[in-house]
């Protein structure tokens, strides 16, 4: 036989003989008992197995406990934190039964927020409405039908909607939750909380009596008058009635209550600049269009403020209020005169304006020196605005014959010229040198003294006056605060001092009154319009 052959029928000798199994050896002590303890487990056919260490938490198994377990215990689920139970202080008890809406800390059924109950020692809440405001009336006995009735009668709608409303917190202290009375009613989660702030707001009006009953059917409306007491409720306790009535008596819509609560904030805001609007719902709403006017840009034009203005007219309950307005009304029409486009036609009419403005002057006859009294507060260098409205009393003195009459007064007389007789609250002022004034047009270009009479109760600027306006100094001691300058300016310039809220017009320079003697000087004797 070949070696060739030799190989070959050695090959398949080798793969035709029966293979044989590996020896196994035999089992340790070890591996028995971990055999043992595998077959006398006996898992739950519920419960998946767990690996662990034997002996640890039993005969076997991990530290993962799971329900259907001997160890399971289910009080511990009050103690696991979750985004409505913060700190796993509270939660639900399934041995209690606990936990619905309405008895939770802060739930349906807790108290109302300390300070709401309009006690003055109290922490402060006023957007708040009262507890009592809470209180759902039942007339109907709504509230005391079952669930299934309330359910029935939410769907049908069988009432008006602050009829309805109570229902809701009763249904969700039963443990529902608004998607499922939306699932039962129809009604969405949405309408369902308007319905709840609308009634807060409803039984706020209803137990104010500064409200009248009368006009609260106004709110009946689901679609147009109860979308306004979404709106209210952003005002005071003491703020609303009155604007709940002004809503009413002006017939406002959403939009236009949305408008007036706005009006209501910037007045609050900006408290300082409202001099001439009163604190009634329509003072306030011309106070908003005298600020709007102030954001009107030049692009908008005339029209614009116009329809401002006229809307702040239409709400305004003074005159007061109707001069501010048509005040910067005025100011506009000389900003945007002829060439409105263009800075210059605003500077011309501006220089027209103030070549138009004109102080009357006139020279005093001997013989005209006793007729009016006028109060008299004595040099303007030592003027203040405290003086305005209390004037200390001085010796008779001065060209003028001033005197002091009973009363410890001070005062003047004046001929009863038609421009005094103009003034409602008038008191003059010594002025030694008009040269001196800043802003008096012709009469700063002379300098003699001059007793200049002065109308308190016009202190609402305009352009075509003259006013006196009293301005902090920007010269500043160490320390210490500048001094008050007291001088006249036009009443263009008046608007802008007081917009920026760089001074206080005092009131409006009504004459100019010069002392007897001196001729040839061009002035008259007579008064001059």
């Amino acid at each position: 036989m070949t070696s060739v052959a030799r190989s070959l029928a050695a090959r398949v000798a080798v793969a035709s003989a029966p293979s044989r199994r590996p020896e196994r050896k035999p089992p340790t002590a070890a591996s028995r008992g971990r055999i043992r303890g595998v077959r006398a487990m006996g898992y739950e056919s519920n419960i998946p197995p767990t690996r662990g260490q034997p002996g640890r938490f039993g005969d076997g198994g991990g530290g993962l406990i799971l329900p259907g377990d001997d160890r399971y215990d289910a009080g511990m689920v009050k103690g696991i934190p979750s985004p409505s139970n913060p700190g796993g202080k509270s939660g639900f008890d399934p041995k209690t039964g606990t936990g619905v809406p309405g008895q939770l800390p802060g739930g349906y059924d807790a108290p109302p927020k300390p300070g709401s109950e309009k006690d003055p020692n109290a922490p402060f809440a006023q957007f708040r409405p009262p507890s009592e405001y809470l209180d759902a009336e039942d007339p109907q006995g709504f509230l005391k039908e079952d669930n299934q009735m309330s359910f029935l009668r939410l769907r049908n709608r069988a009432g008006m909607w602050y009829q309805l409303a109570p229902i809701l917190p009763k249904l969700m202290r039963s443990g529902f939750l608004p998607d499922d009375i939306f699932d039962e009613t129809g009604i969405e989660p949405r309408e369902q909380s308007l319905w709840q702030t609308w009634t807060s707001t409803r039984g706020s009006l209803i137990n104010d009596p500064r409200f009248p009953d009368e006009k609260l059917e106004y709110f009946d409306d689901e679609y147009n008058g109860a979308p306004c007491l979404s709106h209210l409720q952003y005002l005071t306790n003491d703020e609303r009635p009155a604007a709940a009535e002004f809503v009413v008596d002006q017939q406002f819509s959403p939009d236009q209550t949305k408008e007036l609560i706005k009006a209501f904030e910037i007045r609050r805001a900006h408290d300082s600049q409202a001099k001439g609007f009163g604190t009634t719902p329509g003072e306030i709403m011309a106070f908003k269009m005298w600020r709007d006017v102030q954001e009107v840009q030049r692009y908008e034009g005339m029209e614009r403020v116009n329809e401002l203005v006229e809307k702040g007219k239409r709400y305004a309950e003074s005159d007061s209020a109707v001069q501010r307005l048509e005040a910067l009304r005025d100011a506009w029409s000389m900003d945007l005169a002829e060439g409105s486009d263009l800075m210059e036609g605003g500077l011309f009419a501006k220089a027209q304006a103030d070549a138009k403005a004109n102080i009357s002057t006139v020279r005093l006859d001997p013989e005209e020196l006793a007729f009016r009294p006028v109060p008299y507060l004595g040099p303007m260098e030592s003027l203040s605005v405290e003086k305005v409205i209390a004037v200390q009393p001085v010796a008779r003195t001065g060209v003028f014959n001033t005197f002091v009459p009973q009363g410890a007064k001070e005062w003047i007389a004046m001929p009863a010229w038609a421009a005094l007789a103009s003034a409602q609250i008038p008191f003059a002022i010594l002025v030694s040198n008009t040269g001196k004034l800043s802003g008096a047009g012709d009469l700063s270009q002379r300098e003699e003294p001059a007793t200049l009479v002065v109308d308190k109760a016009a202190n609402t600027p305009g352009p075509g006056n003259y006013y006196l306006v009293a301005r902090e100094s920007s010269i500043q001691l160490a320390g210490g605060k500048g001094a008050v300058v007291i001088d006249v300016y036009p009443g263009r310039e008046c608007m802008d001092i007081e917009r920026n809220g760089q001074g206080t017009v005092i009131g409006r320079v009504v004459l100019a009154v010069r002392a007897p003697g001196g001729t040839g000087d061009g002035m008259t004797t007579e008064f001059v319009a």
